[in-house]
């Protein structure tokens, strides 16, 4: 093999597989999906919309305003939280949380109450008190822990969250091992 054929090989090679990540061939098996009925074909994400919905307010309910800083909801944590979910977690943590949160439907409504979100603070709070103890007596198979961590690294990893809840500092320095804190200074980033 001379280098002009060693090339057309590379060459070849190279393209079919910016070809195959270009997205085309995920466009196909999207389409089959469409044709199967999933879920996940007509949603950009994982969660539907309704659910993106509830799981923002479960992130506000777990990480509210305050007075130094927004909560998950005026970060924007909803959009974070289907971006992290989608991409970051496997399928089984993936379908364990759409059932969760439809399972968190129905004990709203069993408790008589129309949406999450129409709450007071304080009932929403009692509410997801008393799924985080049902979680801790289920064991890992339950969703709520899934919930709580992929809206705590939704609000954590925002800017909102980087910049006003906690001391961001884009070019610290040098390290400082020991470094005092203020009363009500809020933690390093």
């Amino acid at each position: 093999m001379n280098r002009r054929e060693a090339l057309k090989a590379g060459g070849a090679v190279v393209g079919a597989a910016l070809f195959a990540s270009s997205g085309v061939l995920a466009a196909c098996g999207k389409e089959e999906r469409a044709e199967r009925g999933d879920r996940a074909a007509s949603s950009p994400g994982v969660l539907s919309a309704d659910d993106q919905a509830l799981m923002e307010e479960i992130a506000d309910t777990l990480l509210p305003d305050t007075p130094s800083s927004p909560g998950a909801k005026a970060a924007g944590a909803g959009a974070s939280i289907q971006l992290l979910l989608t991409d970051c977690y496997d399928a089984a943590a993936q379908q364990r949380v759409v059932r969760g949160l439809t399972a968190f439907r129905e004990t709203c409504r069993a408790r008589h109450v129309a949406r999450f979100a129409s709450l007071p603070r304080a009932d929403r709070e009692q509410l997801l008190r008393d799924v985080d103890a049902e979680a801790k007596k289920a064991g890992g198979t339950h969703w709520f822990p899934a919930v709580r961590e992929v809206a705590e690294r939704a609000y954590w990893t925002s800017e909102t969250g980087m910049t006003k809840a906690l001391r961001w500092v884009r070019t610290p320095g040098h390290f400082t091992g020991c470094m005092p804190l203020a009363k009500g200074q809020p933690a390093w980033g």
